[in-house]
Formats: C-alpha cells, structure tokens, sequence
C-alpha cells in the first residue's frame, strides 16, 4: 500500500515529466519551424544572388572587369595545354589605359593554375561545340580613357545594344556566368558559420549570407574571368572548417585531414590564399590548447596533404617552378619607393571603403562615396562592438567554443589585412577583392558583438534589415551606377 505522501510525489513525478515532454515537444517544434525559415531565406538570398549575378554579367562590357583580358589568355593557354602557361614576354611601358601590349598579354601568367581550372574546362567545352563563341583578340584600348576615366569604357566596343555586343562573345559571357555559381559555396559557409556562433536563433548565420551575397563588389568580380571565384570559396571553407575543428571533438581529425586538403588546394589557385595557411595551425592548437601532444597529431593532418598537394603542383610542372621563382624574387619584390608613411597611409581608404564595397570597371565606375562610407561605418561600429564583447567573454567557460571562433575570425582579418598591405611594398594595388578570401570574418564580425546585446526577438528584424539594405545597395549600384556607366 502506497502512504497519501507518495501518491501524491507519484503524481508530482508524472505532472514534471509530463510538462517537460511537452516542453521538449514545443521547442523541437519551434526549432523545426525557425530552421525552415532560415532554410527559405537562405535560397531566396541564393536566388536574388544569382538572378544579381546574370544581370552584372550581361550589362557588364567584354573585358570591363579588371585585368580580365590576362586572366581570360590564361583560362585559353590552360586549355590548349593543361600546363600552366609559359612566362609572358611581354613587359609593361606605359600606364594601363595607354599600353595596348601589356594589357592584352597574359600578364596573370606566375598565377597558380587550379584557381583557372573550372574556367578551362567550361573554355575546353565550348572551344569544341561552339568555337565561334569564344573571342579571339582583345578589342583596342578607348583613346577617350587617359582623358576623363570615370566616363568611358577602357576598351572600344561595337555599338551593338546591351544584348548584341554578346553576339560573337557569348561563350565568354556563359564562363562568367558558371564561374560566379562559386559565390555560393562562400554564401553558404557564412551562414554556416554564422550559426555557430549564435545557436540560438541562428539569424546571425542569414544576416552574415546576406551581407557576403549582396556586397556589391563581391557580385561583380564573381561575374568575371578570373582565378578569385575558386580562391574564395576555398577559403570560405577553410573558415568553416577551422570552426568545426572547435565544436566536433569527435570528428576533428577528420576536419584537420580537410583542413590540410583546402589548404594545399588553396595554395595553388592563387598567391593571395598565403596568408590564410596560418588559419589551419591556429586552428589546431585552439580546438585543444591544454592538450599539446594532440597538436603534433593534427598539425600533421593538416600540413601532409597541404605539403603534397603544393609540391606535386611544382614538381609537375617547370613553368609553375619558373612562376614560383619569379613571384619570389620579383612580383613580391620590396620597392623601396613604396616605403613611406605616406604611402601607407593611403592604403586603407581605398582598401577598405572604395575598392571592398562598390568600385566598377577597372576601378573607374563607382557610385556616390557616401553609399561605400555609410556601409563601412556601419560595420565599424559592429565590428568594434565585437572586439569588446569578445574581450568581455573571453574567460567566460560556458562560451568557450565560440570565444574560439571568434578568435579564428579576428586573426583571418587580421592576417588579411597585413597581408594585402605587404603586398602594396611590392605593387600599388589597394584592391579591395583581395580582402575576399577572408570575406566571412568581415561578415560575422561585424554582427557578432551587436548580436550579443540585441534583445533575442529583435534577432530576427535586424537580421532581416541587414539583409534588405545590403539587398537594395546592390540593386542601386548595379541599376543606377554600373549600367548608366556603360549602356547610355
């Protein structure tokens, strides 16, 4: 016989598993309910992305893309040979807009080969069932450009209409096209990654989707030949997989075998991917840092493949060795001239405002600087919020894993930005787009710390906000800036 006193503690127990089962219930609902919704977002980004894609391909003029000329006689050489492509002889004279030799050569030539190969491919394919398609020479320089730059194209173009100057240069136009489906891999990452740095609600992940599909930029240099589309996609994947490395501890071998296996694909797409190498390393030693006899175990993962990939690619090849060669002693070549504050203090504007948000063309169409500096200021903001959030958390035990992230993210940007300006010693080239390989740290950063103040319900409006200005700035830029510039 049960005593009244135990009945009714029976009856507690069945009242407490009841209402958490139904606890459970609600909130396996809930998350079910707000992960289709992050799902149908993130295809609508996908979709307006590429919709965005096809427009910036078609309204932008053959060879209106920066130094697209080189990096399509690259794509034809790998095709014709399935070897990197033999040193240019051709050598600069004269300034871009007047030196008709240098810019129809293949001036891109000491580039790593892999970042070109999925544009071989396409070129291979089209060379055989519509040879027609592919352009042969380069059009002649405008001799308008050295006049007024931000009013004229820099190459001559037939007076065909928008859609009839493709007429005898589709196949470049579909390669542009194929080339910038490679946006989403980086699309995804960045949501991705973002989610797993905000578990909660996960509108972190659509917010930093968004911000990477709509940066007008980013749409722009996807929609042309080049060797950055693989890069950055790689390189997105490296982020994401340095933070996987932090959360699986089942699987983190396996993610540092990855690791080592994007890094040496990395390495040999294009030179700019060098300064994402250290990611992999520190990634290892966060994912366990009291553990150091774990280090020498994944560093291994990590550094074997990467090693065989980037020395089977150069002991193959003797004109990769020969670009080798010249990217060491001459293209990363310190100009002394290059060595001056003032210099350096012209770096960042154009880096991180002008030539990352929106700069067309060959740097020569761009919208009112103000659109550029208002994006820029907004990120700051958030991104400062990060840092002191981050400085804030970082003892807190419970958010360990993703303090780890964010650290990764930080020293990507970093790196990134050291990185680039080291390259300005050598070439003035404050490009933007060279930023993109760590594109997702720029992405996340700048909402993370913002994200950790906002009351969690208004995740979801902020998230939906960031995405519809960045949505609006790109339709901006290409409606009333990119196309008036070339279609009058």
């Amino acid at each position: 016989m049960l005593t009244i006193g135990q009945i009714f503690y029976l009856q507690g127990c069945q009242k407490i598993v009841y209402c958490t089962n139904v606890w459970r219930t609600k909130n396996k609902v809930q998350r079910t309910k707000s992960m289709n919704l992050h799902r149908i977002i993130l295809v609508l980004i996908a979709v307006m992305y590429c919709a965005l894609s096809v427009m910036y391909a078609i309204l932008t003029p053959p060879w209106e893309s920066p130094d697209e000329p080189a990096h399509y006689l690259y794509v034809s050489q790998l095709a014709a040979r399935w070897r990197p492509p033999q040193k240019s002889t051709i050598q600069q004279t004269n300034r871009f807009s007047k030196d008709q030799a240098f810019i129809s050569s293949n001036y891109e030539w000491y580039q790593p080969a892999l970042g070109y190969l999925p544009a071989a491919v396409v070129y291979k394919v089209l060379e055989i069932i519509a040879p027609d398609s592919l352009p042969k020479q380069i059009p002649s320089l405008s001799s308008l450009i050295p006049t007024i730059p931000s009013k004229y194209n820099i190459f001559i173009h037939p007076d065909r209409g928008i859609l009839h100057v493709w007429d005898d240069a589709w196949g470049l136009l579909i390669i542009r096209m194929l080339l910038s489906l490679l946006g989403l891999p980086v699309i995804f990452a960045a949501y991705r990654l973002g989610s797993l740095v905000d578990k909660e609600s996960g509108f972190l992940g659509i917010a930093a989707a968004g911000w990477v599909a709509f940066l007008p930029q980013f749409t722009f240099i996807n929609t042309s030949v080049r060797s950055d589309t693989l890069t950055n996609a790689i390189a997105a994947l490296v982020f994401l997989t340095a933070a996987l490395m932090q959360t699986s501890g089942e699987q983190r071998d396996r993610n540092a075998l990855l690791m080592g296996i994007l890094l040496g694909l990395g390495l040999i797409s294009k030179n700019t991917f060098v300064y994402m190498v250290p990611i992999g390393l520190i990634a290892v030693i966060l994912s366990d840092p009291r553990a150091p006899r774990t280090w020498l175990r994944l560093a291994l993962l990590v550094l074997s493949p990467a090693l065989i990939l980037w020395g089977a690619y150069y002991l193959a090849f003797d004109e990769a060795r020969i670009a080798f060669a010249y990217t060491l002693t001459t293209a990363l070549k310190i100009n002394p001239e290059l060595l001056t504050w003032k210099h350096l203090q012209e770096i960042p504007e154009p880096l991180l405002i002008d030539l990352f948000y929106a700069r067309f063309g060959w740097a020569n169409v761009a919208p009112p600087a103000i659109c550029s500096k208002f994006a820029f200021g907004f990120w700051s903001v958030g991104s400062c919020i990060s840092l002191i959030q981050s400085v804030r958390f970082f003892r807190r035990p419970e958010l360990g894993q993703q303090m780890k992230i964010v650290a990764l993210l930080f020293v990507g940007m970093l790196l990134a930005f050291i990185g680039v300006v080291r390259f300005n010693l050598s070439v003035v080239q404050p490009q933007g787009r060279l930023l993109f390989p760590a594109l997702l740290p720029w992405a996340i950063l700048g909402f993370w710390g913002v994200w950790q103040i906002l009351p969690k319900r208004s995740e979801k409006i902020v998230a939906i906000l960031i995405v519809s200005f960045m949505l609006l700035f790109n339709i901006y830029a290409l409606c009333f800036v990119l196309a008036p510039a070339y279609w009058r």
